[in-house]
């Protein structure tokens, strides 16, 4: 059974790396084919908004490849395997300045009811931190509007879905595994979220993917080679363990902390 998983990942590979070769040797001029895939297998001629959301849509898969090198090659744990990705769209839409401003902020109000809302049910009190979480980008607009400035408005177009799930993963682990460990990952969050951004709004990156998109089959076969043979968690031993009660928790509960083990949430 193993070795026929084995050879089904590989057969993937070597598709996810033979698709693109064959359309990028599809492209060159002397090919029939050539005028055919460069007018229709590219999206380098799209402008105005469609251009922006295709810009948003790249953004996900390229940075999955950067959490998946966070998280395997170098072993370091975050909030999640999406949170990283929905910052990035929030420090790209707002800046990252700005959108660490209301993260932290967010967080701290989190942290600070954390006492009062420790007897509730689970369910209610993230809900409640969530709430309270949506309000906090409404306070800056009406105090923008009222003074009349820009910036502080602006903070509104902060993503609530990004805002509210890395608020949620952020008092999960502040619960099970105590402060420390939730202000680390959270910190690797936006440091990854940083180096996402940094690198989609490099000039040329996107602009190869719009040009290329068959590239995103190849990137996805990288993630995959990473995953098989570059998954040596340089950094994993220097973090903190978890708590014992976490320990017991990941036993009985095999399928999120055992997603984790394998970095998918962690």
């Amino acid at each position: 059974m193993d070795s026929k998983k084995a050879g089904n990942s590989r057969l993937l590979v070597i598709l996810l790396f033979a698709m693109p070769l064959a359309v990028a040797v599809g492209r060159l001029p002397f090919l029939p084919m050539s005028s055919f895939l460069a007018d229709y297998c590219s999206l380098a001629h799209l402008s105005g908004q469609f251009r922006g959301d295709v810009e948003n849509v790249l953004l996900v898969p390229l940075g999955a490849l950067v959490v998946v090198i966070v998280r395997l090659t170098l072993g370091v744990q975050m909030l999640g395997l999406f949170r990283p990705i929905l910052l990035a769209i929030a420090f790209n839409i707002i800046g990252i300045p700005v959108s660490a401003a209301v993260l932290i902020t967010a967080l701290t109000v989190i942290v600070l009811l954390r006492a009062a809302l420790n007897a509730e049910h689970n369910y209610a009190r993230i809900a409640v931190m969530l709430s309270i979480a949506a309000s906090l980008l409404l306070i800056p607009l009406i105090i923008g509007n009222w003074l009349q400035v820009a910036w502080l408005m602006k903070i509104v177009d902060f993503p609530i879905v990004a805002l509210c799930l890395t608020c949620e993963s952020f008092a999960k682990v502040l619960d099970r595994q105590g402060m420390r460990e939730a202000i680390w990952r959270t910190l690797t969050t936006a440091v990854a979220a940083a180096v996402i951004t940094v690198l989609t709004s490099m000039s040329g990156i996107l602009e190869l993917f719009l040009r290329y998109p068959e590239l995103l089959m190849a990137q996805a076969g990288c993630i995959i080679l990473i995953s098989k043979y570059l998954n040596i968690r340089l950094f994993e031993s220097a973090q903190s363990p978890a708590p014992e009660r976490d320990r017991s928790l990941a036993v009985t509960s095999g399928h999120t902390f055992g997603a984790e083990s394998h970095g998918l949430t962690g």
